[in-house]
């Protein structure tokens, strides 16, 4: 954050390097969790504000960076929440798709299968809890010929 910073800086309040402060929050946010990642993102906005101050750049208003910087400070969490967010959600559909995968106990007689807590529920209850899909009542080709000749 601290070499984004002095980019930032280098390059002047004209050319915005404003991508650059998200990449790393992103990361963070990701890999190590939302609480870094929101740290960063304060990190990142008081960076921005040091290099906006440090450039000398006169505003209008004295009032106008504090406000930029509170801005950016909020597209910073929103990153941060995001990227923890999207990694949350496919951190819960792969863990349904495991359940999916497995080997499913299922009874011979009846076709009911048996769930994580030795329960034997119906098929279609069991997709409606694990997964998420409903069962179509379909007569395969083969016991169509079989049960309608």
């Amino acid at each position: 954050m601290a070499l984004v910073g002095w980019i930032d800086y280098r390059t002047g309040y004209e050319i915005s390097v404003f991508a650059l402060y998200t990449f790393p929050i992103a990361w963070i946010a990701w890999s190590v969790g939302i609480g870094w990642g929101m740290a960063l993102g304060v990190l990142a906005a008081v960076s921005w504000l040091w290099a906006d101050f440090a450039d000398g750049h006169k505003y209008a208003h004295a009032w106008i960076p504090w406000e930029r910087g509170v801005m950016n400070l909020l597209v910073f969490a929103f990153v941060a929440f995001s990227f923890h967010q999207f990694k949350r959600n496919l951190a819960s559909r792969n863990r349904k798709v495991k359940q999916l995968e497995g080997i499913l106990p299922v009874c011979i007689a009846c076709n009911r299968i048996s769930d994580s807590n030795g329960t034997w529920v119906d098929l279609d209850t069991f997709l409606r809890e694990h997964g998420g899909a409903q069962a179509e009542p379909r007569l395969c080709p083969d016991c169509a010929g079989a049960r309608y000749r």
